[in-house]
Formats: structure tokens, C-alpha cells, sequence
């Protein structure tokens, strides 16, 4: 449930697979976890399969989310810490991606804002149809 709030955040709400996003130093962001180019090659991810090689427990995802210390059972915080700030632990909860086109606020912020929540709920509404 976490990730998918995530990818609802990151995503604008849409689960889109390719949802585009902002150009930074990266190249164009893009996908479930806004994937910059670099880390989307890295990672594997097929914009020609982009669900297949996002999700699944052998996919993008899961491979950039353990290299960024994700460990199974962690939250959203750290879930959303790797996806924004590269990481997990005190030292990314403070940053924040705005200079880089991302929204205001530090990761811990944006974890625990309303907009957050909002997006918790539509990740529900979207796994489970209610």
C-alpha cells in the first residue's frame, strides 16, 4: 500500500506508467517513480514494457528501492525518502527535490501533508475498486 501511494503521488494521481515529469540534470523524469534517465537504464526499464519492468518483484522498482536501502516491512517514509532523496535514514528525511522541479516541502513534509493522505486514499481506491 505504501509504494502505491507513492506512485499515486509521484504520478499526479494517474498510476500512469509513463507519466512524464519534469526535466532536470537527469533528462526527462518519467514512469511510476518519476524515473530520471539514467536510473530508468540502470534500473532496466523498458519503455516499451513500462508496467512489466516497473513492477513486479524482479522489476525497476524493487531493484532501485533496495539499492537505496529499502527494507521489506519499512514505510512510506522510507519508501518515498528513496524515491525523492536517493535514500533512507535521518539524513534524506530533510531534503527535498524542489530545486530539481519537484514539489515544496522536505520528504518527511510531504509524507506527512494532507496531500499525502489524499493520495493513500486513491492508492486504496485504485487496488481495491472502493
Amino acid at each position: 500500500m505504501h509504494l502505491a501511494t507513492a506512485i499515486s503521488y509521484e504520478t499526479s494521481g494517474s498510476f500512469n506508467p509513463t507519466q512524464p515529469g519534469p526535466v532536470t540534470q537527469h533528462g526527462q523524469h518519467r514512469g511510476f517513480i518519476q524515473w530520471g534517465e539514467p536510473q530508468a537504464r540502470d534500473h532496466g526499464v523498458d519503455w516499451n514494457n513500462p508496467i512489466g519492468s516497473q513492477l513486479g518483484s524482479d522489476g525497476a522498482i524493487v531493484s532501485y528501492l533496495q539499492q537505496r536501502g529499502v527494507q521489506p516491512g519499512d514505510g512510506l517514509l522510507e519508501i518515498y525518502s528513496a524515491i525523492n532523496a536517493g535514500g533512507v535514514g535521518e539524513e534524506f528525511y530533510s531534503r527535498t527535490d524542489a530545486h530539481n522541479g519537484g514539489m515544496p516541502g522536505t520528504v518527511r513534509q510531504k509524507v506527512n501533508s494532507q496531500e499525502m493522505q489524499e493520495h493513500a486514499a486513491n492508492a486504496y481506491r485504485f487496488m481495491y475498486g472502493a
